[in-house]
């Protein structure tokens, strides 16, 4: 069914339904929002991804060299203090 024209002046165009939310008004099919870093400030860092590096962990190798030196460090207390009850066990 096609509509028919009517005669007279063009109308404004209809309202969009109200806002889903009740904090943030609805975008219009037309609105672009650019945002340009934080409020502060800072500049945001970009950070590129190349599919054709090799794949590494996402860990922070000096993690491995402190857990290393407290594993270290642990067995060298607990065999000091192993001699001192030896020690002071004996008579």
């Amino acid at each position: 069914m096609i509509p028919k024209l009517k005669k007279g002046s063009p109308r404004p165009p209809q309202p969009q339904p109200g806002p889903r939310s009740y904090t943030q008004g609805r975008a219009s099919k037309a609105e672009v929002t650019i945002k340009r870093g934080n409020e502060k400030g800072n500049p945001i860092t970009a950070t590129e991804f190349s599919s054709q590096i090799v794949p590494q962990p996402f860990l922070d190798p000096s993690i491995m060299e402190r857990r290393i030196a407290a594993e270290k460090q642990w067995a060298a207390d607990k065999e000091k203090i192993e001699k001192q009850t030896a020690m002071s066990s004996q008579p």
